[in-house]
């Protein structure tokens, strides 16, 4: 009888060692699923994402140039039209400015 346990103990340990060679095959081929096509996905999605962000960026960047050009031509349009006003308005902000930084 100890044989026979012997043999069964061995077959066992066989069809474990056959599972265990079978779930290393799969896990492999999920790992390289992962670092394969899944990865260069991700990597293309990423991508992607960066080029819009860099597009929107460049676009406010634009925009704000405008704004910016359009608001300093309005000033010099106003300071043509009214120099007086404007240099007695410059006064009061430089007199203000500096007694805020007196205190």
């Amino acid at each position: 009888m100890p044989g026979r346990n012997v043999e069964q103990e061995f077959d066992t340990l066989k069809a474990d060692f056959g599972k265990l060679s079978s779930d290393l095959v799969r896990l492999t081929e999920a790992m390289r699923d992962l670092t394969g096509d899944g990865a260069q996905d991700y990597l293309a999605k990423l991508r992607s994402v960066m080029s819009q962000a860099n597009e929107d960026a460049h676009a406010a960047a634009a925009a704000l140039g405008t704004r910016g050009r359009e608001g300093i031509a309005a000033v010099e349009h106003q300071v043509r039209e009214r120099p007086l006003v404007s240099i007695l308005i410059c006064f009061g902000v430089g007199l203000v400015i500096g007694k805020l930084i007196d205190r």
